[in-house]
Protein backbone atom coordinates (compact mmCIF):
# COMPACT_ATOMS: atom_id res chain seq x y z
CA UNK A 1 0.00 0.00 0.00
CA UNK A 2 1.20 3.25 -0.78
CA UNK A 3 0.74 6.19 1.66
CA UNK A 4 0.14 9.79 1.03
CA UNK A 5 3.33 12.47 1.21
CA UNK A 6 1.48 13.74 4.16
CA UNK A 7 1.19 10.88 6.04
CA UNK A 8 4.76 9.61 5.28
CA UNK A 9 6.08 13.28 6.36
CA UNK A 10 4.20 13.10 9.54
CA UNK A 11 5.80 9.79 10.45
CA UNK A 12 8.85 11.29 9.96
CA UNK A 13 8.57 13.98 12.18
CA UNK A 14 7.28 11.54 14.61
CA UNK A 15 10.54 9.48 13.97
CA UNK A 16 12.59 12.48 14.78
CA UNK A 17 10.71 13.98 18.18
CA UNK A 18 9.71 10.86 19.68
CA UNK A 19 12.02 7.89 18.13
CA UNK A 20 9.31 5.81 17.12
CA UNK A 21 9.93 3.22 14.52
CA UNK A 22 7.86 0.65 12.38
CA UNK A 23 8.20 -1.65 15.38
CA UNK A 24 7.18 0.41 17.82
CA UNK A 25 4.69 3.06 16.55
CA UNK A 26 3.80 4.12 20.17
CA UNK A 27 7.44 4.53 21.07
CA UNK A 28 8.74 7.49 23.37
CA UNK A 29 11.64 9.11 24.88
CA UNK A 30 11.50 6.86 27.53
CA UNK A 31 10.53 3.47 25.94
CA UNK A 32 13.29 4.07 23.43
CA UNK A 33 15.94 5.13 25.62
CA UNK A 34 19.03 2.35 25.29
CA UNK A 35 19.74 0.88 28.85
CA UNK A 36 23.23 2.24 30.71
CA UNK A 37 25.95 0.36 29.54
CA UNK A 38 28.16 -1.85 32.09
CA UNK A 39 31.02 -1.06 33.70
CA UNK A 40 33.62 -3.59 32.53
CA UNK A 41 33.89 -4.56 36.40
CA UNK A 42 30.03 -5.75 36.24
CA UNK A 43 30.39 -7.18 33.26
CA UNK A 44 33.20 -9.45 33.15
CA UNK A 45 33.17 -9.89 37.41
CA UNK A 46 29.09 -10.09 37.52
CA UNK A 47 26.68 -7.83 39.28
CA UNK A 48 28.17 -7.18 43.08
CA UNK A 49 27.63 -10.33 45.09
CA UNK A 50 26.73 -12.62 42.28
CA UNK A 51 28.45 -16.43 42.16
CA UNK A 52 29.64 -17.21 39.43
CA UNK A 53 29.59 -20.97 38.31
CA UNK A 54 33.28 -22.50 37.24
CA UNK A 55 33.32 -24.15 34.18
CA UNK A 56 35.80 -26.58 33.18
CA UNK A 57 37.00 -26.44 29.30
CA UNK A 58 39.42 -28.55 29.61
CA UNK A 59 41.87 -30.64 31.31
CA UNK A 60 45.11 -32.31 30.85
CA UNK A 61 44.81 -36.73 31.12
CA UNK A 62 46.16 -37.08 34.33
CA UNK A 63 44.93 -34.20 36.42
CA UNK A 64 47.15 -32.86 39.20
CA UNK A 65 50.02 -33.60 37.12
CA UNK A 66 50.34 -30.62 35.25
CA UNK A 67 49.73 -27.01 35.68
CA UNK A 68 48.15 -24.43 33.41
CA UNK A 69 50.26 -21.31 33.56
CA UNK A 70 48.66 -19.02 30.88
CA UNK A 71 46.12 -18.35 28.42
CA UNK A 72 45.17 -15.86 25.21
CA UNK A 73 42.74 -15.91 22.64
CA UNK A 74 43.67 -16.15 19.24
CA UNK A 75 43.14 -12.86 17.32
CA UNK A 76 43.34 -14.70 13.97
CA UNK A 77 40.72 -17.56 15.03
CA UNK A 78 38.41 -16.13 17.42
CA UNK A 79 36.93 -19.68 18.38
CA UNK A 80 40.53 -21.00 19.90
CA UNK A 81 41.60 -20.09 23.53
CA UNK A 82 45.58 -21.28 23.65
CA UNK A 83 46.70 -22.35 26.99
CA UNK A 84 49.96 -23.37 28.03
CA UNK A 85 49.95 -26.59 30.35
CA UNK A 86 53.43 -27.46 31.90
CA UNK A 87 53.98 -30.86 34.13
CA UNK A 88 54.30 -30.26 37.96
CA UNK A 89 58.26 -30.84 39.33
CA UNK A 90 58.79 -34.57 39.97
CA UNK A 91 61.36 -33.69 42.63
CA UNK A 92 63.90 -36.58 40.83
CA UNK A 93 66.92 -35.41 39.37
CA UNK A 94 66.93 -34.08 36.00
CA UNK A 95 70.02 -36.45 34.93
CA UNK A 96 70.71 -38.32 30.96
CA UNK A 97 70.05 -41.87 32.89
CA UNK A 98 66.94 -40.77 34.72
CA UNK A 99 64.58 -38.89 32.70
CA UNK A 100 61.85 -38.71 35.10
CA UNK A 101 63.11 -35.79 36.51
CA UNK A 102 63.53 -33.90 33.18
CA UNK A 103 60.09 -34.67 32.28
CA UNK A 104 58.57 -31.65 34.25
CA UNK A 105 61.03 -29.25 31.77
CA UNK A 106 59.10 -29.88 28.55
CA UNK A 107 55.56 -27.93 28.06
CA UNK A 108 52.85 -28.08 25.18
CA UNK A 109 50.09 -25.83 23.80
CA UNK A 110 46.42 -27.18 24.85
CA UNK A 111 44.21 -25.06 22.01
CA UNK A 112 40.69 -25.30 23.18
CA UNK A 113 37.80 -24.83 20.83
CA UNK A 114 34.72 -23.26 21.01
CA UNK A 115 35.68 -22.34 24.44
CA UNK A 116 32.77 -20.68 25.42
CA UNK A 117 30.07 -22.99 23.70
CA UNK A 118 28.61 -25.82 25.34
CA UNK A 119 30.65 -28.68 24.64
CA UNK A 120 34.68 -27.31 23.74
CA UNK A 121 37.39 -29.43 22.08
CA UNK A 122 41.05 -29.47 22.47
CA UNK A 123 44.01 -29.95 20.68
CA UNK A 124 47.35 -30.83 22.21
CA UNK A 125 50.27 -29.62 20.42
CA UNK A 126 53.85 -30.11 21.04
CA UNK A 127 57.10 -28.65 19.73
CA UNK A 128 59.42 -31.40 18.71
CA UNK A 129 62.34 -29.12 20.36
CA UNK A 130 60.04 -28.05 23.10
CA UNK A 131 63.06 -29.35 25.60
CA UNK A 132 64.67 -26.56 24.59
CA UNK A 133 62.01 -23.68 22.92
CA UNK A 134 58.82 -24.65 25.79
CA UNK A 135 61.02 -25.67 28.32
CA UNK A 136 58.38 -24.70 31.64
CA UNK A 137 56.60 -22.19 29.36
CA UNK A 138 54.89 -19.76 31.86
CA UNK A 139 53.55 -17.33 29.49
CA UNK A 140 52.07 -16.66 25.74
CA UNK A 141 50.77 -13.48 24.07
CA UNK A 142 49.77 -13.20 20.58
CA UNK A 143 51.25 -10.80 18.12
CA UNK A 144 50.75 -9.76 14.75
CA UNK A 145 49.56 -11.81 11.43
CA UNK A 146 49.61 -15.36 12.75
CA UNK A 147 52.66 -15.08 15.59
CA UNK A 148 52.59 -15.25 19.65
CA UNK A 149 55.46 -15.43 21.52
CA UNK A 150 56.36 -17.05 24.54
CA UNK A 151 58.79 -17.58 27.46
CA UNK A 152 59.48 -20.41 30.28
CA UNK A 153 60.82 -20.70 33.26
CA UNK A 154 64.03 -22.57 32.61
CA UNK A 155 67.72 -21.21 32.47
CA UNK A 156 68.91 -23.44 29.19
CA UNK A 157 68.27 -26.66 27.30
CA UNK A 158 70.94 -28.08 29.47
CA UNK A 159 70.44 -30.09 32.54
CA UNK A 160 69.38 -27.64 35.64
CA UNK A 161 72.71 -28.56 37.32
CA UNK A 162 74.56 -26.73 35.05
CA UNK A 163 74.92 -23.21 35.50
CA UNK A 164 74.16 -21.83 31.81
CA UNK A 165 72.27 -19.00 31.51
CA UNK A 166 70.68 -19.06 27.78
CA UNK A 167 66.84 -19.10 27.83
CA UNK A 168 64.76 -16.10 26.70
CA UNK A 169 61.39 -15.50 24.75
CA UNK A 170 60.41 -17.68 21.63
CA UNK A 171 58.66 -16.55 18.76
CA UNK A 172 56.25 -18.76 17.01
CA UNK A 173 53.55 -19.03 13.81
CA UNK A 174 50.44 -19.84 14.71
CA UNK A 175 49.61 -21.33 11.44
CA UNK A 176 48.72 -25.72 12.24
CA UNK A 177 50.50 -26.27 9.30
CA UNK A 178 53.68 -24.85 10.55
CA UNK A 179 53.51 -24.76 15.04
CA UNK A 180 54.51 -27.99 16.20
CA UNK A 181 56.00 -29.42 12.72
CA UNK A 182 59.18 -30.09 12.65
CA UNK A 183 60.64 -29.08 9.13
CA UNK A 184 63.22 -31.95 7.45
CA UNK A 185 66.95 -30.63 8.69
CA UNK A 186 65.35 -28.09 11.02
CA UNK A 187 65.43 -27.23 14.47
CA UNK A 188 61.51 -27.14 15.89
CA UNK A 189 59.01 -25.21 14.35
CA UNK A 190 60.05 -21.96 16.31
CA UNK A 191 60.43 -18.75 13.95
CA UNK A 192 62.73 -17.05 15.97
CA UNK A 193 64.46 -16.80 19.96
CA UNK A 194 66.71 -14.81 21.74
CA UNK A 195 68.85 -15.87 25.24
CA UNK A 196 69.25 -13.33 27.20
CA UNK A 197 66.33 -13.87 29.91
CA UNK A 198 66.79 -16.75 31.95
CA UNK A 199 63.78 -17.68 34.22
CA UNK A 200 61.44 -15.67 32.03
CA UNK A 201 57.71 -15.52 33.92
CA UNK A 202 55.76 -13.49 31.91
CA UNK A 203 55.80 -12.10 28.28
CA UNK A 204 53.79 -9.62 26.58
CA UNK A 205 53.47 -8.23 23.01
CA UNK A 206 53.89 -4.34 22.19
CA UNK A 207 53.86 -4.14 18.75
CA UNK A 208 55.27 -5.74 15.38
CA UNK A 209 57.38 -8.36 17.04
CA UNK A 210 58.41 -6.53 19.85
CA UNK A 211 57.59 -8.16 23.13
CA UNK A 212 58.61 -7.41 26.90
CA UNK A 213 60.11 -10.08 29.03
CA UNK A 214 60.16 -10.96 33.03
CA UNK A 215 63.55 -11.55 33.59
CA UNK A 216 63.39 -13.58 36.69
CA UNK A 217 67.23 -13.82 36.60
CA UNK A 218 68.20 -10.07 36.74
CA UNK A 219 64.76 -8.77 38.22
CA UNK A 220 64.22 -6.85 34.98
CA UNK A 221 62.19 -5.77 31.88
CA UNK A 222 63.36 -6.83 28.90
CA UNK A 223 62.06 -5.38 25.80
CA UNK A 224 63.21 -7.61 22.69
CA UNK A 225 62.44 -6.98 19.23
CA UNK A 226 62.82 -10.14 17.09
CA UNK A 227 62.93 -7.98 14.06
CA UNK A 228 62.69 -9.96 11.16
CA UNK A 229 61.67 -13.87 11.93
CA UNK A 230 64.25 -16.22 10.79
CA UNK A 231 62.90 -19.82 8.87
CA UNK A 232 60.93 -22.08 10.27
CA UNK A 233 63.36 -23.71 12.41
CA UNK A 234 66.23 -21.81 11.98
CA UNK A 235 68.98 -20.50 14.12
CA UNK A 236 70.15 -16.97 12.50
CA UNK A 237 68.96 -14.19 15.77
CA UNK A 238 71.46 -11.61 14.24
CA UNK A 239 69.15 -8.92 14.22
CA UNK A 240 67.55 -9.08 17.43
CA UNK A 241 67.81 -6.33 19.52
CA UNK A 242 67.51 -6.09 23.49
CA UNK A 243 66.56 -3.11 26.03
CA UNK A 244 66.80 -3.82 29.62
CA UNK A 245 64.70 -1.91 32.20
CA UNK A 246 63.96 -1.86 35.66
CA UNK A 247 67.00 -4.00 36.46
CA UNK A 248 67.02 -5.14 39.98
CA UNK A 249 63.59 -4.18 40.78
CA UNK A 250 61.16 -6.66 40.17
CA UNK A 251 60.94 -10.29 41.57
CA UNK A 252 60.43 -13.46 40.70
CA UNK A 253 58.56 -16.11 42.68
CA UNK A 254 59.22 -19.79 41.95
CA UNK A 255 56.87 -21.51 40.00
CA UNK A 256 54.08 -18.76 39.86
CA UNK A 257 54.23 -16.89 36.44
CA UNK A 258 53.96 -12.94 36.80
CA UNK A 259 52.34 -12.05 33.31
CA UNK A 260 52.13 -8.62 32.05
CA UNK A 261 49.99 -6.90 29.69
CA UNK A 262 51.31 -3.83 27.34
CA UNK A 263 48.20 -0.69 27.08
CA UNK A 264 48.89 0.76 23.47
CA UNK A 265 46.78 3.95 24.83
CA UNK A 266 49.55 5.24 26.91
CA UNK A 267 52.28 2.82 26.26
CA UNK A 268 52.30 1.59 29.96
CA UNK A 269 53.40 -1.87 30.69
CA UNK A 270 51.57 -3.48 33.61
CA UNK A 271 53.40 -6.07 35.63
CA UNK A 272 52.41 -8.70 38.13
CA UNK A 273 55.51 -8.68 40.54
CA UNK A 274 54.99 -11.56 42.28
CA UNK A 275 57.58 -11.87 44.24
CA UNK A 276 56.98 -7.88 45.60
CA UNK A 277 53.52 -8.12 46.08
CA UNK A 278 52.51 -6.04 44.00
CA UNK A 279 51.49 -5.03 40.46
CA UNK A 280 53.56 -2.74 38.82
CA UNK A 281 53.63 0.18 35.84
CA UNK A 282 56.59 1.04 33.44
CA UNK A 283 56.11 3.80 31.61
CA UNK A 284 57.87 2.55 28.14
CA UNK A 285 58.43 6.16 27.17
CA UNK A 286 60.85 6.95 29.81
CA UNK A 287 64.81 5.70 30.38
CA UNK A 288 67.49 6.33 27.97
CA UNK A 289 70.16 4.48 27.14
CA UNK A 290 73.54 4.15 29.46
CA UNK A 291 75.86 1.27 28.57
CA UNK A 292 75.34 -2.10 27.05
CA UNK A 293 74.35 -5.08 28.98
CA UNK A 294 75.68 -8.72 28.36
CA UNK A 295 74.13 -10.95 25.46
CA UNK A 296 74.18 -14.62 24.59
CA UNK A 297 73.47 -13.80 20.93
CA UNK A 298 75.30 -12.00 18.57
CA UNK A 299 73.39 -9.08 18.19
CA UNK A 300 74.20 -5.40 17.71
CA UNK A 301 71.69 -3.43 20.37
CA UNK A 302 72.10 -4.90 23.71
CA UNK A 303 71.56 -1.69 25.79
CA UNK A 304 70.79 -0.53 29.51
CA UNK A 305 68.07 1.17 29.66
CA UNK A 306 68.30 3.77 32.78
CA UNK A 307 65.71 6.57 34.72
CA UNK A 308 62.91 4.63 33.54
CA UNK A 309 59.72 5.19 35.63
CA UNK A 310 58.48 2.14 37.24
CA UNK A 311 56.05 2.59 40.24
CA UNK A 312 53.41 1.30 42.10
CA UNK A 313 50.25 0.58 39.75
CA UNK A 314 49.13 -1.43 43.11
CA UNK A 315 50.39 -1.18 46.26
CA UNK A 316 53.11 -3.89 47.84
CA UNK A 317 51.20 -6.01 50.77
CA UNK A 318 47.37 -5.47 48.68
CA UNK A 319 47.76 -8.49 46.74
CA UNK A 320 49.33 -11.75 48.22
CA UNK A 321 50.52 -13.02 45.28
CA UNK A 322 49.75 -11.29 42.38
CA UNK A 323 50.21 -13.63 38.90
CA UNK A 324 47.19 -13.14 35.82
CA UNK A 325 46.88 -9.87 34.13
CA UNK A 326 44.54 -8.81 31.70
CA UNK A 327 43.31 -5.48 30.12
CA UNK A 328 39.75 -5.29 29.02
CA UNK A 329 37.72 -2.45 27.96
CA UNK A 330 39.66 0.46 30.30
CA UNK A 331 39.89 -1.89 32.94
CA UNK A 332 42.69 -4.10 34.76
CA UNK A 333 42.09 -7.24 35.63
CA UNK A 334 44.44 -9.56 38.58
CA UNK A 335 44.20 -12.63 39.45
CA UNK A 336 45.88 -13.63 43.28
CA UNK A 337 47.39 -17.00 43.21
CA UNK A 338 47.49 -17.19 46.75
CA UNK A 339 43.83 -16.50 47.35
CA UNK A 340 42.27 -17.14 44.65
CA UNK A 341 40.45 -13.78 44.41
CA UNK A 342 39.91 -11.76 40.87
CA UNK A 343 40.77 -8.02 41.17
CA UNK A 344 39.88 -5.27 38.48
CA UNK A 345 41.11 -1.59 38.75
CA UNK A 346 40.45 1.20 36.51
CA UNK A 347 43.61 2.72 35.28
CA UNK A 348 44.36 4.85 38.19
CA UNK A 349 45.32 1.62 40.27
CA UNK A 350 41.58 2.66 41.81
CA UNK A 351 39.56 -0.73 42.92
CA UNK A 352 36.74 -1.24 41.02
CA UNK A 353 35.74 -5.04 42.10
CA UNK A 354 36.83 -8.11 43.56
CA UNK A 355 35.56 -11.92 43.15
CA UNK A 356 36.20 -14.18 45.27
CA UNK A 357 36.25 -17.71 43.09
CA UNK A 358 36.15 -19.76 45.87
CA UNK A 359 38.79 -22.04 44.31
CA UNK A 360 41.89 -23.50 46.26
CA UNK A 361 44.12 -21.48 47.37
CA UNK A 362 47.83 -21.37 44.62
CA UNK A 363 44.95 -22.01 42.45
CA UNK A 364 44.97 -19.09 39.67
CA UNK A 365 47.62 -17.83 37.51
CA UNK A 366 46.97 -16.84 34.01
CA UNK A 367 43.40 -14.83 32.92
CA UNK A 368 41.80 -14.02 29.51
CA UNK A 369 38.96 -12.07 29.13
CA UNK A 370 37.35 -12.19 25.67
CA UNK A 371 35.79 -9.34 23.85
CA UNK A 372 32.47 -9.95 24.85
CA UNK A 373 33.61 -10.09 28.67
CA UNK A 374 33.64 -14.10 29.35
CA UNK A 375 37.02 -14.40 31.44
CA UNK A 376 38.42 -17.46 31.39
CA UNK A 377 41.13 -18.89 33.72
CA UNK A 378 44.63 -21.50 34.43
CA UNK A 379 44.57 -23.69 37.03
CA UNK A 380 48.16 -23.76 38.46
CA UNK A 381 47.35 -26.47 40.73
CA UNK A 382 45.52 -29.10 38.35
CA UNK A 383 46.36 -28.00 34.95
CA UNK A 384 42.87 -27.18 34.14
CA UNK A 385 41.27 -24.27 32.18
CA UNK A 386 37.62 -22.90 33.16
CA UNK A 387 35.31 -20.02 32.29
CA UNK A 388 33.58 -18.23 34.57
CA UNK A 389 29.45 -18.46 33.84
CA UNK A 390 26.58 -16.29 35.40
CA UNK A 391 23.29 -16.81 35.54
Amino acid sequence: MKYPAEVLAACAACVAAFGCSSSDSRGSPEDTKPEPAKSPPESVLGPEGATPTITTIFEPARKNLFSATALALNPDAPSELWALVRQVPSGLPCTENDPRGCAALEGQVAIIEDPAGDDPGSTIKKDPNAWHFMRRPTSISFGQEETFGTCGEARTDNYEDETVDYAGPVLWDSDPSIFAIQPPGKNGSHIDMLHNSPYCMGIAHETKNVYWAFNGTRGSLDRYDFVQPHEVGGEDHSDGQLLRYADGEVKRSPEIPSHMVFDPEDGSLYVADTGNQRVARLDTKSGTEGGTVPTNDPIQVHSAMVGATLDDFVAKGELDAPSGIALHDGAIFVTDNSTSVIHAYDRQGKELRSLDTGLPAGSLAGIAVSDDGVVYLADLATGAVMRLDFP
